[in-house]
């Protein structure tokens, strides 16, 4: 009995994993799919308002990422419902053979019990006993007789209900596996037009080369100028660091001189006054050459603000909500043509308007003019992000900012796309944002 309630339990963990996993895997499949069809969306209007482009090639390539991820999650849904098939269908044979097992016992025990079911074999069982202890054992094994049979159709009608349940599940994971291979077929389709799309815009970008290249020239010349800016907007907050840490620091001294200089007078001891002013007037070697190892991370609140940055590198939110990585940093080529290009931040493409949101909480140190467009830079401890390429900006120079603020919209590229240039800087060194922002 015990055995059977063993199986029925391992039966309803097994089926409770299997749920989770599947329910795991169609929530990331629908999430992947939403995705792709935002980028339908953005790819119609790429595709209304011009002819081939860079952004119509990122956009196109992200979809072939995230169908090729939807398979992916496919595969494993199959997988998991193979995995279920196979152990409904080993469980179900071994029910059929416990099944069995009872029934032919269960036979044995009702033709027993109709061979001695008279009253007669009862009693002549009973008063055959040797002494009155081995009658009582004789109607005790009686009794436990009765509730073995009893206890053998409890089992039989548990292990059938488990046998019919397994028939069932079996059925489903089978109608289910039917249904996910047609939704993998229809994934592969589109997974093959994608790249018959994308083949095609490839051609389309090979005969512009010389226009194109022309145009990534400009933005590199472009990008120069943002570095400049913000090499120089560093220099300045580090000189201004430096300035206030220079200037707490030479009030610690006087404080401390005045402090000393008050003790020495109450003493009233002017030999002790001289040489205790001579020693306070002039500081140590070492007070002198104590600097910190940056002047960004000097005050407290700094020190806390660029540690809590760290803390949180992989976890940061993107600063567009509808819009995905259309160049990553680093060297990049456009596969199938001889365009090449090499930046030092990531380009998010979007829709132009697209508000854009402070992906730390920090202080805007400086909002400039790039080619026509604004650039806004925080400051996050020794840590600086700036957004550039936006067509509005919504905070003004020295305003605190929260994560998730907005501070500014989406603006137009030099082919009439919504960009975001995304920058990330250690002072002046400049860092892969991606390796910063959640997945």
């Amino acid at each position: 009995m015990l055995r059977y309630c063993f199986l029925f339990l391992i039966f309803l963990s097994v089926s409770t994993a299997s749920a989770q996993t599947k329910a795991e895997l169609e929530k990331k499949k629908k999430e992947t799919l939403q995705e792709i069809e935002m980028l339908n969306r953005q790819y119609d209007e790429i595709k209304k308002s011009k002819k081939e482009s860079l952004s119509q090639l990122a956009l196109i390539q992200n979809k072939i990422r995230l169908r090729d991820k939807v398979i992916s999650n496919i595969n494993k849904q199959v997988y998991v419902i193979n995995r279920d098939i196979d152990s409904s269908f080993r469980e179900m044979v071994r029910l059929r053979k416990d099944l069995d097992t009872l029934r032919k016992n269960y036979a044995h025990s009702v033709v027993y019990a109709y061979k001695n079911r008279s009253s007669y074999d009862f009693l002549n069982f009973i008063f055959s006993a040797n002494s009155f202890n081995d009658a009582i054992r004789r109607v005790a094994y009686m009794r436990a007789y009765r509730d073995y049979r009893a206890r053998q159709m409890d089992a039989i009608t548990k292990t059938e209900s488990l046998y019919k349940e397994k028939i069932v599940q079996l059925k489903n994971s089978r109608n289910e596996k039917t249904t996910v291979l047609e939704d993998q077929a229809k994934e592969k389709d589109e997974l093959m037009k994608d790249k018959q799309e994308k083949d095609r815009v490839v051609v389309g970008l090979k005969k512009k080369e010389g226009q194109i290249n022309k145009m990534l020239a400009a933005k590199r010349k472009q990008s120069k100028e943002i570095e400049s800016a913000i090499k120089a907007v560093v220099r300045r907050e580090i000189e201004l660091a430096k300035k206030d840490a220079e200037r707490k620091a030479r009030e610690e001294r006087e404080r401390k001189a005045k402090e000393e200089k008050e003790r020495v007078a109450k003493e009233g001891e002017a030999g002790k006054s001289t040489a205790s002013t001579t020693t306070t007037a002039k500081p140590t070697k070492t007070e002198t050459e104590k600097k910190p190892v940056s002047y960004l991370e000097y005050n407290k609140e700094d020190i806390e603000l660029g540690a809590s940055f760290e803390s949180n590198k992989g976890k940061l939110p993107y600063p567009v909500d509808n819009g995905y990585v259309a160049i990553g940093f680093g060297t990049y080529t456009v596969p199938g043509t001889n365009i090449t290009g090499n930046q030092d931040f990531i380009t998010f493409s979007s829709p132009v308007g697209t508000s854009v949101k402070a992906v730390f909480s920090g202080e805007v140190v400086s909002i400039f003019d790039v080619g026509g467009m604004y650039a806004v830079m925080l400051k996050h401890g020794k840590y600086f992000t700036t957004y550039s390429n936006l067509s509005s900006a919504s905070v003004s120079k020295g305003q605190e900012v929260k994560v998730g603020q907005q501070i500014g919209r989406v603006g137009s590229n030099l082919e009439g796309d919504g960009q975001l240039d995304f920058i990330l800087t250690r002072e002046s060194q400049m860092l892969n944002p991606q390796a910063w922002l959640r997945d």
